[in-house]
């Protein structure tokens, strides 16, 4: 079983290691990147004898040494998968307002694992992010892997008037104490179109504070302009692009 924190020594002080495990790793840049051309043959190599299925890399596109790096993975197999726009938001001022959802997660008896899955696969639908390459299994195994012990308190689905509208995995980042994030947010076909979307990210944004969540980092494809419109709505700014990188090993 691959240890993770081989990898976290790997990628030293250059990134942050998402734990996807047994899935994928993901690599998400901080804010001076030093690796090399021999660590990325390296950490190639892990993964491999791991067998793992996935390595990711996220790279911010205005460091200086992006040309260098991005270079650097397509050389060694990588494809660009996409271009995002991060956000952030601080958490202490946020609007009150009275909500009208109710909502339940993985720790009620009445959702179960498959319950939650379907409408996490229907909320994918017509997204106008980029599709992804994960089977639904293995999207809720990587959110064991990265959340850990808590992880089914986060796996909440939204009704309003005891129809569902959406999901939201709200929770603390591992590795911090008050780093908000959302594992994922989406709403369901059939809710689109009725301005909820602004309502239960902001209902979302909520429940990361009461999780103790000081402030929000959150993204989108830089294709998804109605997920941009509802960052602006809730006052998120804009604080980097950045480019992902994947290299498959099956």
């Amino acid at each position: 079983m691959l240890d993770i924190t081989k990898i976290e020594q790997m990628a030293s002080d250059s990134f942050k290691v998402l734990n996807g495990l047994p899935q994928y790793i993901t690599l998400e840049q901080k804010e001076k990147a030093k690796i090399t051309d021999t660590d990325i043959k390296s950490l190639i190599e892990v993964c491999e004898d791991y067998h793992l299925e996935r390595l990711g890399v996220i790279l911010d596109s205005a460091v200086n040494r992006f040309d260098y790096l991005s270079n650097l993975l397509l050389i060694h197999g990588f494809e660009h998968f996409s271009s995002k726009v991060e956000v952030y938001k601080e958490l202490a001022k946020l609007p009150t307002y009275e909500t009208t959802f109710q909502w339940q997660s993985l720790e009620d008896p009445d959702l179960s694992e498959k319950q939650f899955m379907r409408y996490w696969e229907h909320c994918m639908i017509g997204s106008d992010n980029k599709s992804s390459s994960l089977s639904m299994d293995q999207h809720l195994m990587s959110i064991k892997s990265e959340l850990g012990a808590r992880w089914r308190k986060s796996c909440r689905v939204f009704f309003q008037k005891e129809m569902p509208i959406g999901i939201s995995i709200p929770h603390i980042e591992p590795g911090t104490e008050d780093e908000g994030r959302l594992f994922y947010f989406g709403i369901l076909p059939e809710a689109r179109g009725k301005g909820l979307s602004a309502s239960l990210h902001l209902e979302s944004l909520w429940h990361l504070k009461e999780m103790g969540a000081t402030h929000y980092i959150g993204s989108t494809h830089l294709e998804n302009k109605k997920m941009q419109r509802v960052f602006e709505k809730n006052g998120c700014l804009i604080t980097a692009y950045t480019e992902a990188y994947y290299k498959y090993f099956r």
